[in-house]
């Protein structure tokens, strides 16, 4: 789909430059169906942009609440659910504070610091089939080098490449996030003596959030 839309656009605005990279895709929808069409595909994307924020903003703040019960992070404001409102209005205040922060930058650096988790975590996934076809040749089992090994060190080596081709700041912002997560797991973790705590999913963990719902109301 990616791929379609962007020849498309290839087509009607070649190149890619625009006068204002954040305003590309207004500009390029007055160029397919004049101002009429620009005007409606606007309001869309206001209609889009603010749906897709509420529900990010609903779907985190429920992440966070659950690693809060978990002793993933503080129990106090993490993992409470407030009696007025049924819901975990802390990290829910929390998130729309940091999501302010967006007001101050600009769509290339917010754009690469959504790509810089993206990229981490793609590495990742090829440096962890790679290990696990290690473990597996350890204990015996043979697997498909070409599929285990060379295919993920291709597809590692191109989102390394990707990842420092994104904003310096995005950078610097994504390697302090990720320093700090260190942190709050060495914390956790006391020192990394000891396993994390597991998020638990399932019907045992509903009925536990359940649970604490009930309680808070009471």
């Amino acid at each position: 789909m990616f791929i379609l839309v962007s020849y498309a656009t290839q087509l009607v605005h070649p190149g890619g430059e625009f006068d204002d990279a954040s305003s590309a895709a207004f500009d390029i929808a007055i160029q397919i169906g004049g101002n009429v069409f620009g005007a409606v595909f606007l309001a869309g994307l206001v209609i889009a942009q603010f749906a897709s924020g509420l529900a990010a903003q609903a779907s985190a703040s429920r992440l966070l609440f659950a690693m809060g019960r978990d002793g993933v992070l503080p129990r106090r404001v993490f993992g409470e659910i407030s009696r007025r409102f049924r819901s975990p209005v802390a990290s829910l205040i929390i998130i729309g504070v940091v999501g302010l922060i967006a007001m101050f930058l600009d769509v290339a650096t917010s754009t690469s610091f959504i790509n810089f988790g993206a990229f981490v975590a793609f590495t990742m996934v090829n440096v962890s089939v790679i290990v696990y076809y290690i473990r597996e040749r350890r204990d015996g089992r043979t697997l498909n080098p070409v599929l285990y090994v060379v295919l993920p060190v291709i597809g590692g080596a191109i989102t390394l490449y990707l990842l420092t081709r994104l904003d310096l700041n995005a950078i610097v912002l994504g390697l302090s996030w990720l320093v700090l997560g260190v942190i709050v797991l060495a914390i956790v973790t006391r020192g990394f003596k000891r396993l994390p705590p597991e998020m638990e999913y399932g019907e045992d963990a509903q009925a536990e959030d359940d649970a604490v719902v009930h309680t808070e109301q009471r």
